[in-house]
């Protein structure tokens, strides 16, 4: 199935998780070297990242682009190609990293905009991890 094209102007919750629900950071050089990435490429493809989390096997970004339709795409195929060369180099392993290619859901309702804002930031806290969303230093 393919996916619908990303447009400009739009916000989405865009998300992946490692294959077979795997551990994608295992420490914490790997969350900030994909935080780096995110702060790298956003400036290269001129794409706005409303709210982030990481997670130990997955993570959640809302990204919104003013910019031409394809800089989603394009950021999002740099993200994840620089961190699973990172991860399989560093692991010495070989093959995906992550399960497929991302997931990606336009919101265009305010309501539901405000529910994912609240759902990315918490993810943390309904894990246990944390007690206070703020409190987790890979989210933003």
């Amino acid at each position: 199935m393919r996916k619908p094209p990303i447009s400009s102007n739009t916000i989405y919750h865009i998300y992946n998780r490692g294959v077979s629900k795997r551990i994608i950071f295992r420490d914490e050089s790997d969350y900030k070297f994909f935080m780096h990435r995110i702060k790298k490429f956003k400036n290269q493809y001129l794409v706005q990242i409303v709210k982030f989390c990481l997670m130990s096997n997955h993570y959640h970004l809302l990204l919104y682009t003013e910019a031409k339709k394809h800089n989603i795409p394009m950021f999002m195929k740099s993200l994840q190609l620089s961190y699973s060369l990172h991860f399989n180099k560093k692991y010495d392993h070989s093959g995906h990293v992550f399960q497929g290619t991302y997931k990606s859901k336009e919101i265009t309702d305010p309501i539901y905009y405000n529910k994912i804002i609240e759902y990315i930031a918490n993810n943390p806290v309904r894990k246990g991890l944390v007690k206070n969303a703020a409190d987790w230093p890979y989210s933003g």
